[in-house]
């Protein structure tokens, strides 16, 4: 026994739905990091990641709904287009990540207490 020819359309189909989810939330992260970092220059590069995970979000369900509706073919150039998005804001997450002004260090050594030491049974 074989499956339908429509099940592989299908998983590709919720594939794309999911890149299209993936994309609207990460985008909503990149929004979240311009407005929260003072909409300083620096957050021109997040705010247009967020604008093309949108693109791509959009692309995504346009795609999902072709694959429903039988148009299997022609997938070749909405492929490369979110392979050259996600990569573009991959590298803007790596530029912020290790250049960051606003990212602060997760503990500060100078804001821990000093713990005594504890020497032998009795104090």
């Amino acid at each position: 026994m074989t499956a339908p020819p429509t099940f592989p359309a299908e998983r590709t189909a919720l594939a794309w739905r999911r890149t299209a989810i993936a994309a609207m939330g990460t985008a909503a992260l990149f929004a979240n990091h311009a407005a929260t970092s003072g909409w300083h220059p620096a957050a021109i590069a997040p705010a247009l990641a967020a604008i093309v995970l949108l693109f791509l979000a959009g692309l995504s369900f346009v795609r999902n709904n072709s694959l429903h509706h039988g148009h299997w073919h022609h997938g070749q150039r909405v492929i490369v287009i979110a392979t050259v998005a996600v990569l573009a804001v991959c590298g803007v997450a790596l530029v912020i990540g290790l250049t960051d002004p606003g990212k602060k260090p997760a503990v500060s050594i100078q804001s821990m207490p000093e713990i005594p030491a504890v020497t032998g049974g009795r104090q």
